[in-house]
């Protein structure tokens, strides 16, 4: 028994002091590179992924942007005296002239009151001027004459009211438009200030987007932009207009193009594709499959560097066409990882095998 205890001793004593050994004389650390030639040595393979040599290209480019078309113009039109409607000259969708009557008010006693002040403004003049007469002569005060100066004005006044009182009973088109929508009807009763109709002005209509940060900087007033409608209409139009500052919110800046319509086929909320061109500046092409994502969710390309590790680049799309797109933010030269991109991480060692023929991948 007691021999036993002894040989169970020194069993356990030995690997105490192998265990011990371990950390208090830890390993040599070993290079990343002798780490990956012993995992080849015992058979672990390195992950092999496709890459292709690419270049930078100097590219004409467009900003692409989404964006809607507006009236250049909109205005409501409000009555500037109180009546009944009696007259309709034209409807909603109707195209007007600027200084078109398109609905009359009653007259009521405005013509009357017009009369009244005609008549009244004659007598004023006479009595200022009798007033005067007399002051110069030394027959009347001066008070006497700066009231007849106070009734000559006040009368004035008085006509020139019941002037605008009597034209404002007709409703005028403020431009050449259309009108978009009528809130009157014929015997409707209105009061100063009630809406009447929504004018549009729509030529030039406008074509109103957003572009990024990074973009506005490279468009200018003046330039010429393209655009593809949802119909199949392509326009083209001015860059008239471009925001000082961002949205607050998406960061981004608005753009409006002026597109002449002489013809009205543009009707507003419309949506269009849109070029604006900017600056030649040099770009890669690419094959939109080899984009991917880092953990912090931003957009790029992962490629080797000159000791066969991975790296993630992040890029900015210039445009985007149904089989390539171009991007820029990468170096004048690079070799990008066209397969296998989605099962490396940045830092990872890989087996890169050149891409054979002219393709992206």
């Amino acid at each position: 028994m007691k021999k036993s205890y002894i040989v169970a001793f020194c069993i356990a004593a030995t690997a105490m002091v192998w265990i011990l050994s371990g950390i208090v004389m830890p390993a040599a650390p070993r290079a990343v590179d002798d780490d990956i030639s012993l995992s080849a040595a015992q058979g672990q393979q390195i992950v092999q992924v496709r890459v292709r040599d690419s270049t930078a290209q100097p590219v004409v480019n467009d900003v692409i942007v989404t964006g809607r078309t507006q009236p250049s113009r909109r205005v409501d039109l409000r009555a500037e005296t109180a009546g009944q409607i009696v007259e309709l000259k034209a409807e909603k969708g109707a195209s007007v002239q600027e200084g078109d009557v398109i609905a009359l008010l009653e007259e009521g006693d405005r013509t009357a009151r017009m009369q009244e002040g005609k008549e009244r403004l004659k007598q004023r003049e006479i009595e200022y001027k009798a007033a005067k007469s007399l002051e110069t002569k030394g027959f009347n005060s001066r008070i006497r004459l700066a009231q007849a100066r106070a009734d000559l004005e006040s009368a004035k006044t008085f006509l020139k009211s019941a002037q605008v009182d009597l034209d404002n009973i007709a409703i005028r088109a403020p431009f050449d438009g259309v009108i978009d929508k009528k809130n009157i009807d014929l015997g409707d009763f209105v009061s100063v200030g009630d809406m009447l109709y929504t004018f549009v002005d729509l030529d030039p209509v406008k074509l109103v987007c957003f572009v990024t940060e990074r973009a506005v900087g490279e468009i200018q007033t003046g330039a010429t932009a393209r655009a593809s409608l949802l119909n199949g209409m392509a326009v083209e139009g001015v860059v008239s207009y471009i925001a000082a500052e961002s949205d607050p919110q998406a960061r981004t800046f608005e753009v409006e193009i002026d597109v002449p319509n002489p013809d009205m086929v543009i009707s507003a909320g419309m949506t269009a594709k849109i070029y604006i061109p900017v600056a030649e500046r040099k770009a890669h092409k690419i094959s939109p499959s080899i984009l991917t994502l880092n953990d912090a969710g931003e957009m790029g390309v992962k490629i080797i560097d000159e000791n066969n590790r991975v790296l993630f680049l992040p890029v900015y799309i210039l445009s985007d066409e149904p089989d390539y797109m171009w991007v820029d933010g990468l170096p004048q030269k690079v070799r990008l990882i066209t397969v296998g991109q989605d099962f490396v991480i940045s830092g990872q060692l890989v087996n890169p095998v050149p891409a054979e023929g002219d393709g992206l991948l």
